[in-house]
């Protein structure tokens, strides 16, 4: 915790698309507070929104 407080090892995840997939997505976002949670791991989630509609 130490170190995220810092900006210290934290690993953000991502996610590869393709053209036809990309837009979908209406929105992206990094979740920080997943990675603020006791005993949580030092990666952080990527969100997409997606237009599926």
């Amino acid at each position: 915790q130490a170190a995220f407080g810092r900006g210290w090892g934290m690993r953000i995840d991502l996610v590869y698309a393709n053209e036809p997939f990309a837009t979908l997505v209406t929105d992206a976002y990094i979740d920080r507070e997943e990675r603020k949670g006791k005993g949580a791991s030092d990666h952080a989630p990527v969100v997409l929104d997606l237009d599926l509609g």
